[in-house]
């Protein structure tokens, strides 16, 4: 076995990507956007391998000044589910053996770490990762965001204007761990304006499909199944393609009140009933907001979930005087 390197996703990886079922011991999911996702990718770089023409597993990472981020990292279940047998647990430690070489030949060619998040319920992906060298950098959350009827609000609009905010997310960002602006300089925004027009507060949203096969819980596979006959849930969840959006850049929040409506405005404009945000817990605008904040029913069922940030060779430690910059478009 032998890996096929390329910077551009063939529609053979496209279409086993799009096959990949992912989450932890409790919710699974399928992303149904990995088509548009993979067109907009930073710098990719895939690494696939085959045996008799078969995709056996790929690694895909976006390459960027500061890190090598692990954006796929998928296997065919075929070969999963057949592991068990002597022959192929031969077959796998020649595979660890592959992946390890391709981390260390990276390390050498571009002396730069290796990072990609983890949810920290997934024990076995958290193996797996520790195996090939990866060790807990820090972690982030995810909350969930939702109401039944969001409503316009005349002073949140959609802008195209990078420029408009540039700046202001700068002076704010700059300072995070790990922050590019790749994703975040990519319009549409959503800003929050005074009555004069000066912009109070805004953010970037992605809209995100997926296909929720289990929700998290004991009886997260049961919820799913009876979603449709359960009044309050129905309008916020759509198991067979449900439709949320994704913050990157939040920013100019002044309180609690003044983010529910950025937010509630922003799933009226997208015409969307939920939102995850993915946070690092020490960012000081979710620090300053969370205590007050109505989230909404999903956030009450959910719960707030970790999510490791897992490195290897890492240059530094973490500190919370620099919270790490989330790419929520890594994480869709």
């Amino acid at each position: 076995m032998e890996f096929e390197e390329s910077e551009v996703l063939s529609e053979s990886l496209i279409s086993f990507l799009e096959k990949t079922e992912l989450g932890t011991n409790g919710a699974r999911y399928t992303h149904l956007d990995v088509r548009e996702r993979v067109k907009k990718l930073d710098f990719p770089h895939s690494f696939t391998l085959k045996r008799n023409q078969t995709i056996v597993a790929n690694v895909t990472f976006c390459f960027r000044d500061f890190s090598m981020y692990v954006r796929y990292f998928a296997f065919n279940t075929i070969y999963q589910s057949t592991s068990k047998t002597k022959r192929k647990r031969s077959s796998k430690s020649i595979f660890e053996i592959k992946i390890l070489e391709l981390f260390q030949k990276l390390e050498r060619q571009r002396k730069l770490p290796f990072y990609a998040y983890i949810e920290a319920d997934n024990s076995r992906s958290m193996s797996m990762s520790k195996r090939f060298g990866f060790t807990p950098y820090t972690h982030i959350i995810s909350r969930s965001f939702s109401r039944l009827s969001p409503k316009l609000n005349k002073n949140i609009s959609f802008s195209s204007n990078w420029s408009e905010i540039s700046n202001l997310v700068r002076d704010q960002y700059d300072q995070y761990d790990s922050y590019f602006e790749a994703p975040v300089s990519q319009p549409p925004f959503v800003v929050l304006r005074d009555n004069e027009g000066c912009i109070l507060a805004y953010a970037r949203f992605t809209k995100v499909a997926w296909r929720i096969h289990r929700l998290p819980g004991f009886f997260g596979g049961v919820l799913v199944k009876i979603i449709p006959y359960l009044p309050l849930l129905r309008g916020l969840i759509k198991p067979k393609k449900h439709l949320f959006l994704t913050p990157d850049i939040v920013s100019g929040i002044s309180n609690a009140e003044q983010l529910q409506d950025l937010f509630s405005g922003a799933l009226a404009l997208y015409d969307v009933k939920s939102m995850i945000w993915f946070i690092d817990p020490n960012d000081p605008v979710y620090k300053s907001v969370k205590r007050g904040f109505s989230w909404g029913v999903l956030d009450r069922i959910i719960g707030i979930k970790k999510i490791n940030i897992m490195q290897r060779n890492a240059i530094r430690p973490y500190s919370a005087k620099h919270p790490f910059f989330v790419s929520a478009f890594d994480l869709i």
